[in-house]
């Protein structure tokens, strides 16, 4: 809701809260303001009052952020990023003119201020589906404000968030120079295809490998080895868990994550804890046990509290996460609690 001088008050705009004068209602909840509301307010001596805003009237989690006045500065911030964001990716490509870290670190502090939290972050992401066009640079954005928050989480030094988040910015940037429709094919990619896209982890430390006086060596190294997996199967190198840079071992989670959960031209996001029960069975065998176990504990932790479809059609509140097992936490249903680990035949589909 949001409060209004009753001399600001428009016609049609719904009161939010009850008038009371002396121990009466004088004008209800939910009345629409008109000539002769205002005038019971101006004769009531009232300065201000509580007025409905449009994400008052929204019913579920993903209504009340796309009506949100932060969704909606966010939306006109990001815009504003992913452009400046563009012109620095496109003149480094096709002007090789050296992108400013500086840059991009303050786009990520203005798109992800210290106020701003995972779970909000993670929603507004989740709603979020980029022009063809702009899949790529939406997609380095994106798992650079993941970067943010993931550095809070893992309790990065100020100057190691920097170069996580600027990690998050480069790491894909190989992919520039490949074709697009083979980058987002929606598709199975053919062998030739998907041997021509593990080329871009090459491309990328060769591009940024010629300005090494200014970037900083996990960057490099994340760009290199962010498909790398601790257990081997990974590519360029097949290298293994010491092997592999840490920051690289970040990326990695970060870069499944975000193309997991966000939308594309061509499908849906995947619900959050889908990805999350995806990324716990590689866990202890692809990507670092700190790392992983740490992102997919707080990224649960974080969703306590939303509610929940089930795949029976239920819906109900998560109430606590299972340690366990955390893509399937504890749902209250009306007067009844579901534990999921004891339901294996139930699922969460959806955040509502």
């Amino acid at each position: 809701m949001e409060t209004v001088a009753v001399a600001a008050l428009k016609e049609g705009q719904i009161l939010g809260e009850d008038i009371i004068v002396g121990d009466k209602v004088a004008i209800k909840k939910g009345a629409t303001v008109d000539h002769l509301v205002r005038k019971k307010l101006e004769a009531f001596r009232l300065v201000t009052v509580q007025v409905m805003e449009e994400e008052d009237y929204a019913t579920t989690y993903y209504e009340k952020i796309r009506a949100s006045k932060g969704y909606r500065q966010f939306i006109s911030d990001y815009r504003v990023m992913l452009g400046a964001y563009k012109v620095s990716v496109d003149q480094f490509i096709f002007s090789k003119v050296a992108i400013r870290l500086e840059d991009l670190k303050r786009i990520a502090n203005k798109l992800v201020p210290d106020s701003l939290d995972g779970k909000t972050l993670f929603a507004y992401l989740n709603q979020m589906t980029p022009e063809e066009s702009d899949m790529s640079y939406c997609h380095g954005l994106n798992v650079a404000l993941i970067c943010r928050i993931m550095a809070r989480w893992y309790r990065l030094a100020p100057y190691e968030s920097d170069i996580l988040v600027c990690c998050g910015f480069l790491y894909d940037i190989g992919k520039f120079i490949l074709p697009n429709d083979i980058v987002w094919k929606p598709d199975k990619l053919s062998k030739m295809e998907y041997d021509l896209i593990k080329t871009h982890a090459f491309h990328g430390y060769h591009l940024l490998s010629k300005f090494k006086f200014s970037i900083d060596d996990h960057i490099l190294n994340a760009t290199l080895q962010h498909h790398e997996r601790c257990d081997g199967s990974g590519y360029p190198q097949g290298l293994k868990a010491d092997e592999i840079d840490p920051y690289a071992k970040i990326i990695a989670i970060a870069d499944v994550y975000e193309a997991m959960t966000s939308a594309r031209t061509y499908r849906k996001p995947m619900c959050p804890y889908q990805a999350v029960g995806i990324l716990q069975s590689d866990s202890f065998l692809k990507y670092d046990t700190y790392y992983i176990s740490t992102f997919l504990r707080n990224v649960v932790d974080e969703m306590i509290g939303n509610r929940v479809r089930l795949s029976n059609g239920m819906e109900g509140e998560v109430l606590m996460n299972n340690k366990n097992d955390l893509s399937r936490p504890v749902i209250q249903c009306e007067k009844q609690v579901i534990d999921l680990l004891q339901h294996r035949y139930l699922n969460i589909v959806s955040i509502i």
